[in-house]
Formats: C-alpha cells, sequence, structure tokens
C-alpha cells in the first residue's frame, strides 16, 4: 500500500461518521477536538457515544445509514461490523468524490487512520500499513514513554519563541525596501533571517538541563540567545528615516 502520511485541518468542516458502537467511540473524540462538524448516523448508540450527542457536540440522525446521507460531507468515516453496509457507505462516498474509512475494513477505505501518541502541543503518528497492529500497539507505547514532560514544556517554549519571532519578523519587514510576501517574509541577506538549522543548534543539551531544573526563563534566554534574537539587527535595506 503506498500511503502518504497527512494531517489534515477538520475545523468546521463537515464529517459523516457511521455507526454509533465501540468503533464509533475510538473515532468520535478525536474527529469533535479537532473542530469538525460531525453528523452522526446510527439507530443506538452505546452510552459514551450517546454523551457527545446529549451534550450537542456532534448531529446525530437516529436511524441506520439512508441513500444520500453522504451529500455534503467532505470526509465520511464508516465504524460498523457490517460489510454490506461498509459498502454501500464506501460506494456512495466514493461515487461523490469523498474521501472514506471504513474500520478493519481495507477494501472500503481511501484512508487509514494511523496510532496516535500526544503530548500537550505534540501529537505522533505511526502506522504499519495495517499489517502489524501488535507492532502499532508496541510502537505507541515506546513514543509514550519518550514524550516526557520535559519534552512537553520544550514544545510549548518552542512554540512560544517562534511567536515572539515572527512578531520580529514582520517588525523588520515593515521597515525593510525587500520584504518579501511571506514565508519567508525577510530577505535574503537580512541578518534577522534564522536558517532552519540555528532552530536545531539552539536546542542543546544545556537547554534541556534547565528545562528539567524547571528553570524555564533561563532555557527560554538562552534558546533566544542561540537563534541571534536577542533583539533585531538593523539591516543594510531598510528604510532611511526621512530627514
Amino acid at each position: 500500500m503506498g500511503y502518504y502520511p497527512i494531517y489534515l485541518e477538520l475545523e468546521h468542516i463537515p464529517v459523516l461518521l457511521v455507526g454509533g458502537g465501540h468503533v464509533a467511540l475510538e473515532k468520535i473524540g478525536r474527529l469533535v477536538d479537532s473542530g469538525a462538524q460531525v453528523t452522526l448516523v446510527a439507530p443506538d448508540l452505546i452510552p459514551p457515544v450517546q454523551a457527545y450527542a446529549d451534550a450537542g457536540r456532534v448531529r446525530w440522525l437516529s436511524r441506520p445509514f439512508a441513500d444520500g446521507d453522504t451529500a455534503g460531507q467532505q470526509f465520511v468515516f464508516v465504524a460498523t461490523d457490517n460489510g454490506e453496509v461498509n459498502r454501500r457507505v464506501a460506494d456512495e462516498a466514493r461515487a461523490a468524490g469523498i474521501l472514506v474509512n471504513a474500520a478493519d475494513d481495507v477494501d472500503n477505505c481511501d484512508f487509514i487512520l494511523p496510532s496516535v501518541v500526544r503530548k500537550g502541543p505534540i501529537q505522533i503518528a505511526s502506522s504499519t500499513a495495517g499489517t502489524s497492529p501488535a507492532m502499532a500497539r508496541w510502537l505507541r507505547e515506546r513514543l509514550t514513554e519518550f514524550l516526557t514532560d520535559d519534552i512537553e514544556i520544550l514544545a510549548t517554549l518552542l512554540g512560544d519563541i517562534r511567536r515572539e519571532v515572527r512578531a520580529g519578523d514582520r517588525e523588520c519587514a515593515g521597515r525593510c525596501e525587500r520584504a518579501l510576501t511571506p514565508p519567508p517574509l525577510l530577505c535574503e541577506t537580512c541578518p534577522n533571517r534564522i536558517p532552519t538549522d540555528r532552530w536545531q543548534e539552539a536546542i542543546d543539551s544545556e537547554v534541556m538541563r534547565l528545562i528539567a531544573k524547571r528553570d524555564i526563563d533561563s532555557a527560554r534566554a538562552r534558546i533566544v540567545h542561540g537563534l541571534h534574537r536577542d533583539a533585531l539587527i538593523e539591516s543594510p535595506t531598510w528604510r532611511k528615516p526621512v530627514p
């Protein structure tokens, strides 16, 4: 299988989920948390899935799948143990050019869902292309061990610093005669432009030691200094002030 890994922006995207049992429960939380507008079609729901409907987090159609239910949807998820229903939903979705996923039913899938480990802002997705659920679980457990509290703190810290750097970029570009359409915004000769490798170099062992000590302010200062962005450097491409 030639599966291509991808993260999708599902905020406000209409998604159909067919089924109301334990397999649906495995999918519904991640869909709702991603901001998808979920329509749930199933005659009956197990209590944890019912809770999403009762809270108004999904739109529930209390009946079996019917012809036309895929209309207006951008993605379709089938979570039933009925191969005939899977095929019927998949055929209708595919005829309309809609991508479909059917749990444990590769013939009726256009895409599969990876195993996901989440820690704060970090998500690591892994897959064995459906060849080994045991391997997928083994890998997920190891990745969970890797994503320590220190890694979560580092991710949050880097996200904060990146936003500060982008604000500085906009300030620099506002003064520049050669600013570009982002990305990358800053011109090639700009002394404030940060090469990709410099970000990696700034995350050194001392930063991790400071994070382990929970000295976050010092870790932040060391990263910013490593990026050479303690302050903006005047660029020769900045507009000259009007006398």
